[in-house]
């Protein structure tokens, strides 16, 4: 009978046991659902957030770019060749064969200022008093002077509007009395330089 109790306390022990066991991996099974669940709910909301975030910010940017129209100030310039001025041979009645063609054109969607010059000037002649240059805008005489012996503005302070094309040309001619010298030459670059940021203007 003893036998009985000891073997029934014992199964009951084990079966306890059993139980604990079963009750402790569904406790961890539990957890670790609850885990991934809670991660990814803290994923969603993240999600979401960020969208937010981004979705607003972008919505600002629209506003600003509403409020805050962008300009752009640009100028394309064409010559009918080059932009180098080379005179070669310069002696009595002196006449630039191809006058040099310079078309400008403002690109951008507001007024620019710009200046045309001389520069790089590179010249066997001791004086220029003779040695004149006409330049045209869009046919109409602007300037007749002395070509210059250092860097000079030819043409300054020019307004042209959005989409406007101005033509200019250069002429030049001797119009003194110089010994015959076939070696006689002035070289020189004619730029445009935009004013509102100072870029020079190349084909």
């Amino acid at each position: 009978m003893e036998k009985n109790e000891n073997f029934k306390s014992e199964l009951e022990t084990q079966y306890s046991i059993l139980i604990q066991a079963n009750e402790k991996k569904e406790q961890k099974r539990y957890i670790f659902v609850l885990t991934i669940l809670l991660v990814t709910f803290i994923s969603v909301l993240c999600s979401i957030f960020f969208s937010y975030i981004a979705f607003k910010n972008s919505k600002n940017i629209n506003v600003e770019n509403n409020k805050n129209i962008t300009y752009y100030q640009t100028l394309s310039v064409k010559y009918n060749d080059s932009n180098n001025l080379s005179l070669s041979e310069i002696r009595n009645g002196y006449e630039l064969q191809t006058p040099k063609v310079i078309e400008i054109t403002n690109e951008g969607t507001t007024d620019i200022s710009f200046d045309i010059k001389l520069a790089s000037i590179n010249t066997n002649l001791l004086s220029t008093n003779k040695l004149v240059y006409t330049l045209m805008k869009n046919n109409d005489n602007v300037v007749s002077k002395e070509l210059p012996l250092n860097d000079k503005v030819i043409a300054d302070n020019i307004k042209i509007a959005p989409k406007e094309t101005l033509t200019y040309i250069l002429k030049v001619t001797f119009v003194g009395a110089i010994e015959e010298n076939n070696n006689n030459y002035y070289n020189s670059k004619i730029i445009v330089e935009q004013k509102d940021n100072k870029l020079n203007l190349l084909d």
